[in-house]
C-alpha cells in the first residue's frame, strides 16, 4: 500500500510539472540544470566584464599642442566618451583608463592648429596604440572655438586668410576658415615666383625676374619699383622667396639673400648663410613669426636663420627631422604662428605646419597652382585671448577653462554610463546567486591637469537593494598610498562600525592601501517597493599632488560591502580582504579563500555597465539568458551578457529600472 501511494504521488508530480505552460524566454523547469551553483566554472576566472587599457599615441603630423578624445559606442551605439588629454612635445602620449570587454574597437580623435583627425583602432588586448602621420585623413579643418563673454560665445570679428599668386599671372586668396574657398583678383604679370603682402597698406609686392612690383591687392594696374642689383647674379634674374617686415622685403635664392627697400627696390643689406647644403636649400620661401625669428622651409625642411653679430650672415639651424616630401614654392604665418605652404604641382597642396619642428599636415588641394603665398593676420584686438587661466589649453577645449589647476574630464566606465557591484550578502554561505542583495552603481570622473595628470576624483554612487534582510556597508581599498591623498568628501554614515580620520579615510588599515567608505548601512538610504534605491550620493577624493592615471589605476581598486559587521567582508573574486576583515570568515562555510568557493563561484560581480538585477530568489542564469556561456568560457563567449542585445536578458525575471 505504501508503495501504491508513492506511486500515485510521484504519477501526479509528473503530471503536474507536464501542465506548467513555457512562455517566452522561461528558463527549463528543472532549474538544478541551469543554475549558476551548478555549472563548472574555469579556474582563477574572475568574472570580470571589463579590460584595462595602456593607450599610447604617436604624432608624426603636429606633436605639440594638440588635445586627444578617446570614446566608444555601446552596445545601444551610444557614443561613450571616456577622457580627454593634451600633448606637448615629441614624446610618446600615454594614458590609462577601463573598456568593458565587449568593445572591440575604441575611436582617438586628435585636435591641433584649428584642424582634426580620427582614428578607429581594434582592441586585441591591453595595449592601443595609435600613430598620427602626414597620412591621416583630416576630418574637419578650422574648428576654432572663441572665449566665452557673458556666457555667449564672441562672433568672429576677423578672418585670417592667405594672399597668393602663381607663374600664370594669378592672384587670389585662400580662405582657410571658409573651408580653403578662393576669391579670384585681376591677373599680375606672368612669371611671378615670389610675393610679399602689407596687410596695413593692402599693397602686394612681387618680383618678375629682378624687376620689382607692387599693386593694391584688388586692382588691376601695377606698378615697376625698380630693377634689384644686389651683389648676387642669381637674385638679380628673379629669386623664389620673398617676405616682409617694418617696411623692407627680405629676398633669397640657393645661398643668396638681401634685405631690400620696399618702397624704392634700394639693396640695403646683401647677405650669406651658414649651415646650410646646397642639396637641401632648393626652393621654398621665407616668413618672420609673430616674436619676429625668420623661418625657411625648402627641401630640406623647416630651418630657423639667426643672424650673426653684424647682420650680414645667416646662421641656419634645421628644425626638421626629414627633407619634406614635396617641393616647396610658398609659405605664410597665422597668429597662432602656425606655417602654411604651397607645393610646387599643377594642384598645389595646402600644407599646415608647427613651427617647432617642421611637422605637418596636408589640409587642401587648390585646383591650380600656387607659387607663393603670404597672410592677412588678425591682431589682439581682434581677438581675446584663447586661455583664460593660463593653463595652456585652449578655452574652447579646456572644461575648466578658469581654473589653471583643472583642465579635463576623465571617464570610468564613460561620461554619461553608470558601471556596477553586486553583491551576495550571506558570505561565507552560498546565497541564491540573484546579485540583488547590495547593489552598487558607480561614475568616476578622474579630472586631469593640462599635463595630464590627476588632480582629483569625483565620484558618483547609487545603492540598491530587492529584498535585504541584511544591513551592509560599501567601501574601496585604494591601490595607491595614503599620503597622495589630501581629502576625502562625501561619505554616507548612519551607525558607528566605522571611524574616519581627518582626511577623510578609514582609521586603522594600511596606509599603503587606504579606505574609503562611502555609506556604512544600505537600508538606512534605500527606500521603494520592488527595488529600493538611494539619492545619488557624491564623493571626491582630492590629491596632495597631482597623480598619473598609471597610479590612479582604476584596475587596482578593491570595492567590498560588509555586512552586520565591519569585519565580514565580502569582496570580488580574487580579491584580499582588508585589515578590517575578521579572519575567522576566512576559509570558512563555502570560502576556500579570495572570496571563491571550491568550484570557483564569486559572491560579487564587477560589470561594467548599469546592471538590472535579478528578481528575488531568480538565479542570474534565469534572469541573463547568456551568463552562463560567460561563466563557463571564463569570459570569452558572451562578454556581453548584461547588454540589452537581443536574447540576452529575460526582461520578466529583471528589475528594469532607471
Amino acid at each position: 500500500m505504501q508503495n501504491y501511494r508513492f506511486y500515485i504521488i510521484i504519477v501526479f508530480l509528473i503530471g503536474a510539472v507536464a501542465c506548467v505552460k513555457e512562455t517566452g524566454q522561461e528558463s527549463p523547469s528543472n532549474t538544478d540544470e541551469v543554475s549558476f551553483a551548478n555549472l563548472e566554472i574555469p579556474n582563477d576566472f574572475d568574472f570580470s566584464t571589463t579590460q584595462n587599457i595602456h593607450l599610447k599615441i604617436n604624432s608624426d603630423n603636429f606633436r605639440n599642442n594638440s588635445i586627444y578624445t578617446y570614446y566608444y559606442f555601446d552596445d545601444a551605439n551610444n557614443k561613450m566618451t571616456i577622457g580627454r588629454g593634451a600633448h606637448s612635445g615629441t614624446s610618446v602620449y600615454n594614458t590609462h583608463f577601463i573598456l568593458p570587454t565587449y568593445v572591440k574597437e575604441i575611436f582617438i580623435q586628435k585636435d591641433a592648429a584649428e584642424l582634426q583627425w580620427q582614428i578607429k583602432v581594434a582592441v586585441s588586448s591591453e595595449y592601443v596604440y595609435v600613430n598620427f602621420d602626414e597620412n591621416t585623413p583630416l576630418t574637419k579643418t578650422f574648428n576654432r572655438v572663441l572665449p566665452e563673454t557673458n556666457n555667449q560665445r564672441k562672433a568672429n570679428t576677423c578672418e585670417d586668410y592667405l594672399v597668393a599668386t602663381n607663374g600664370q599671372g594669378k592672384s587670389f586668396t585662400i580662405h582657410q576658415e571658409d573651408d580653403y574657398s578662393l576669391t579670384n583678383y585681376p591677373d599680375i604679370e606672368r612669371s611671378s615666383w615670389a610675393m610679399a603682402y602689407d596687410q596695413s597698406t593692402g599693397v602686394m609686392y612681387y618680383d618678375v625676374k629682378g624687376k620689382l612690383y607692387k599693386r593694391t591687392l584688388g586692382e588691376a594696374t601695377s606698378t615697376l619699383i625698380a630693377t634689384i642689383a644686389t651683389s648676387s647674379s642669381e637674385l638679380n634674374n628673379g629669386y623664389p622667396r620673398m617676405t616682409l617686415k617694418d617696411g623692407k622685403l627680405y629676398v633669397g635664392d640657393g645661398g643668396a639673400y638681401a634685405i631690400i627697400d620696399a618702397e624704392t627696390g634700394n639693396v640695403l643689406k646683401n647677405i650669406s648663410v651658414t649651415n646650410f647644403p646646397g642639396n637641401k636649400n632648393g626652393g621654398g620661401d621665407l616668413v618672420f613669426d609673430s616674436e619676429g625669428k625668420l623661418y625657411q622651409a625648402c627641401s630640406g625642411g623647416l630651418y630657423q636663420l639667426e643672424f650673426n653679430a653684424d647682420t650680414t650672415v645667416y646662421n641656419a639651424i634645421r628644425l626638421s627631422a626629414d627633407n619634406f616630401p614635396y617641393y616647396l614654392t610658398g609659405i605664410a604665418i597665422d597668429r597662432f604662428d602656425y606655417i602654411y605652404a604651397s607645393t610646387n604641382e599643377s594642384n598645389s597642396k595646402i600644407i599646415k605646419m608647427d613651427k617647432s619642428d617642421g611637422s605637418f599636415s596636408i589640409v587642401h588641394t587648390l585646383n591650380r597652382k600656387c607659387n607663393d603665398l603670404a597672410a592677412f593676420i588678425c591682431s589682439d584686438d581682434d581677438f581675446a585671448g584663447l586661455d583664460s587661466d593660463g593653463d595652456g589649453v585652449n578655452d574652447g577645449f579646456d572644461e575648466y577653462p578658469n581654473d589653471p589647476n583643472l583642465a579635463f574630464n576623465n571617464y570610468n566606465p564613460s561620461s554619461n554610463g553608470f558601471g556596477t557591484y553586486a553583491y551576495e550578502d550571506l558570505y561565507p554561505e552560498v546565497g541564491d546567486y540573484d546579485f540583488n542583495d547590495v547593489i552598487v552603481h558607480y561614475r568616476h570622473n578622474y579630472i586631469t591637469n593640462a599635463s595630464n595628470k590627476v588632480v582629483k576624483m569625483e565620484s558618483k554612487y547609487i545603492a540598491k537593494s530587492v529584498d535585504a534582510d541584511y544591513n551592509s556597508g560599501f567601501g574601496i581599498e585604494l591601490p595607491f598610498k595614503l599620503d597622495s591623498i589630501s581629502s576625502v568628501t562625501g561619505t554616507t554614515i548612519t551607525n558607528g562600525l566605522v571611524s574616519l580620520n581627518g582626511k577623510g579615510t578609514e582609521v586603522g588599515v594600511s596606509n599603503d592601501k587606504p579606505v574609503v567608505i562611502v555609506f556604512d548601512n544600505q537600508n538606512a538610504i534605500v527606500s521603494g517597493s520592488d527595488i529600493k534605491s538611494s539619492e545619488e550620493m557624491d564623493m571626491v577624493v582630492t590629491f596632495t599632488s597631482p597623480i598619473t592615471t598609471q597610479l590612479l589605476n582604476f584596475e587596482g581598486f578593491n570595492p567590498f560591502i560588509f555586512v552586520l559587521e565591519r569585519g565580514r567582508e565580502v569582496h570580488l573574486s580574487g580579491k584580499q580582504p582588508t585589515q578590517k576583515f575578521n579572519s575567522d570568515y576566512l576559509n570558512n562555510g563555502a570560502d576556500v579563500g579570495s572570496y571563491k568557493t571550491s568550484t570557483n563561484h564569486p559572491w560579487g560581480l564587477s560589470i561594467g555597465h548599469k546592471f538590472h538585477p535579478p528578481k528575488e530568489n531568480v538565479d542570474i542564469t534565469s534572469a541573463y539568458n547568456n551568463f552562463s556561456l560567460f561563466a563557463t568560457s571564463g569570459g570569452v563567449s558572451k562578454a556581453n551578457w548584461y547588454t540589452d542585445d537581443s536574447g540576452n536578458r529575460n526582461t520578466q525575471k529583471i528589475h528594469l529600472d532607471n
